[in-house]
């Protein structure tokens, strides 16, 4: 097994565990009447660790490898939507970049997948086209306050955390957990500055950034 391969596989474990840990609350919290919305879904592994609760789980994956394993882990789950289409701050075409070391093992990259092209892992000469919605509009048609939304969808983040803080949507959703790539992403840094501090002149609070 490659160096790079064993290096992310370490990282994936890391990053799931600590996931796990940091959720155990909501697996007190939630319940047949909650709405859950895994964004960046990748296998399924954070949606079956909250499925435990009963909650109505929409999983986003847009990466195709990834999502035929979530779409087949789930196949039997009536609390489980799987939708393969990525998240954003609108409704498009586009494409995902795939990670540039994805030939040595294509479901343990998958998580590096992105649509942003100047995100450092990426080949931008290996794409798939991909279907993006608009989160904002997608939670709004449920009609209903969301009580967790997890967003790990690498460097994405950052158009709808500015639709969100523009259109005040916060306020619906209980609480967001996002991973943020800033140090993978040239300008991201900068922009992010931005955002927390429109977010706390705005005094926005149940969005938690770097939760990872």
């Amino acid at each position: 097994m490659r160096t790079s391969l064993i290096k992310r596989k370490i990282l994936n474990a890391g990053a799931l565990w600590i996931s796990y840990i940091r959720l155990i609350p909501w697996l007190f919290r939630l319940n047949k009447n909650s709405v859950v919305l895994d964004c960046g879904a990748n296998i399924g592994a954070i949606t079956s660790y909250l499925a435990v609760t009963g909650a109505t789980i929409y999983a986003f994956e847009p990466d195709p490898v990834a999502f035929k394993i979530l779409s087949e882990r789930f196949r039997n789950k009536k609390n489980i939507t799987c939708i393969n289409k990525g998240v954003w701050d609108k409704d498009a075409s586009i494409k995902l970049y795939k990670h540039r070391e994805m030939k040595k093992d294509e479901t343990s990259f998958t998580t590096g997948s992105s649509i942003v092209s100047d995100k450092k892992n990426v080949d931008v000469g290996s794409s798939y086209e991909i279907e993006v919605i608009d989160l904002v509009n997608f939670i709004r048609q449920l009609n209903k306050k969301v009580d967790l939304v997890k967003v790990d969808v690498e460097g994405a983040e950052i158009e709808i955390l500015k639709k969100i803080i523009i259109e005040d949507a916060h306020s619906l959703f209980h609480t967001m957990y996002i991973e943020t790539h800033e140090t993978k992403i040239p300008g991201q840094a900068e922009e992010l500055n931005a955002i927390k501090q429109r977010m706390k002149e705005k005094g926005i609070t149940n969005i938690k950034l770097n939760w990872i």
